[in-house]
């Protein structure tokens, strides 16, 4: 084939490599997909210009518009880093409008420069090895301001896009920063209200046991020891949320043990949770907080005993957990208020609002025959006794 001079306008650039990070790409994943559209590009164009010759009666083009289309796209995709490194260094920075305009005039002039010069040195080597002979590309005086035009209309697309990309880029970085902001201070939240609960709760106990140290020494000294291994088993699961209701339910057993042999036989208390829940996962120290509620709020006064029950059972996609009692009641106490006194049920209501946000729920009520129900809801899931610590 003879030699050829290109007089077509040649169309060779489009796009902006993702630098990392956006929509989830790697870097590496990023310039592949990029080097796959520049890809298709070069075939687009290349349709173009070899079918254009066919409507216009020139055959033989085909090599030709092969070797000018894919030789324009790649020596843009050569460039592109060096583009992507140029334009970063005004991003997003205020330099004033007339600046920047000034600044990417000269890059994208420069790029057309080096883009030129290129595509004449490539179809130079590769034009006599396809069998082109030498190729030639006209007087570079002209062809360099030629070009211009176009390259000018491809650096501005590329980097437009590039910094469409980098916003987004940008967002996505700042959206998963604020959401694990988010999580420690939740995370943070949750753990100052069990700290909260543990001193509160021990230091309830050891008043109780203090109440009979001199009026029953044996029975105190019990509850010393009952208090250790109730101590034991809060402190061998400190590092956990949540803990299997088998142990929290081992846990609220020993606390009411010691209660009893205050109470003695003025607190019964019966427990109704199937054998099939004790592995699914409640929040530490949740059942505890409710009976010590339905003690000191719950007995009445001449001496009346008290029931508690502790239930537990499956409905659905949930554990609902119910304490019970037939104490004194509400009153006229406001729900509102009943959640609000002291430590217990408001710390109750934050830890659960904290752990599973809408998935759970805390309703405190009446009971028909007297006294009160706290009937709590968390979604149902299971954890595994054998990892759990065994001190």
């Amino acid at each position: 084939m003879n030699n050829h001079t290109s007089t077509e306008r040649d169309t060779h650039w489009a796009g902006a490599a993702p630098q990392g990070g956006v929509l989830g790409l790697s870097r590496a994943q990023g310039w592949g997909i990029l080097f796959f559209v520049y890809s298709a590009l070069a075939v687009l164009f290349f349709l173009y210009h070899y079918l254009d010759d066919l409507s216009r009666q020139r055959a033989g083009t085909f090599t030709l518009r092969l070797l000018e289309e894919f030789t324009g796209v790649y020596t843009v995709f050569l460039v592109l880093p060096l583009v992507l490194r140029v334009a970063n260094l005004y991003l997003f920075k205020s330099k004033g409008w007339l600046r920047l305009v000034v600044f990417h005039l000269a890059a994208a002039v420069g790029f057309s420069f080096v883009h030129t010069s290129l595509m004449a040195l490539s179809r130079w080597l590769v034009a006599p090895l396809i069998g082109l002979g030498h190729y030639d590309y006209g007087d570079m005086i002209y062809r360099y301001p030629m070009e211009l035009s176009n390259d000018l209309m491809g650096y501005t697309v590329i980097v437009v896009v590039y910094y469409f990309l980098e916003r987004l880029r940008i967002a996505q970085a700042q959206q998963l920063a604020a959401a694990e902001l988010q999580a420690k201070l939740a995370q943070a939240q949750l753990e100052n209200l069990r700290l909260q609960l543990q001193p509160h709760f021990l230091f309830n106990t050891l008043n109780t046991i203090s109440s009979v140290m001199y009026e029953d020494v044996p029975a105190a000294d019990a509850m010393l020891t009952q208090l250790s291994d109730l101590l034991r088993l809060t402190l061998r699961t400190a590092n956990s949320h949540e803990i299997p209701l088998a142990q929290e339910l081992e846990i609220t057993r020993l606390y009411l043990e010691i209660m009893q042999k205050r109470f003695e036989s003025t607190l019964r208390v019966t427990y109704s949770v199937e054998s099939a829940l004790e592995n699914s996962m409640v929040p530490q120290l949740i059942l505890q907080p409710l009976v010590e509620n339905s003690l000191r709020h719950g007995l009445k006064d001449g001496g009346a005993g008290i029931d508690i029950s502790i239930a537990a059972r499956r409905e659905n996609g949930s554990l609902i957990l119910a304490v019970s009692d037939t104490g004194a009641g509400l009153g006229a106490e406001t729900i509102e208020t009943a959640m609000n006194r002291g430590v217990g049920l408001a710390n109750i209501r934050g830890r659960l609002e904290q752990l599973y946000g809408a998935g759970q729920e805390l309703r405190i009520a009446n009971r028909p025959a007297g006294g009160t129900e706290v009937v709590l809801r968390v979604p149902f899931h299971l954890g595994d006794l054998r990892t759990q610590p065994d001190g």
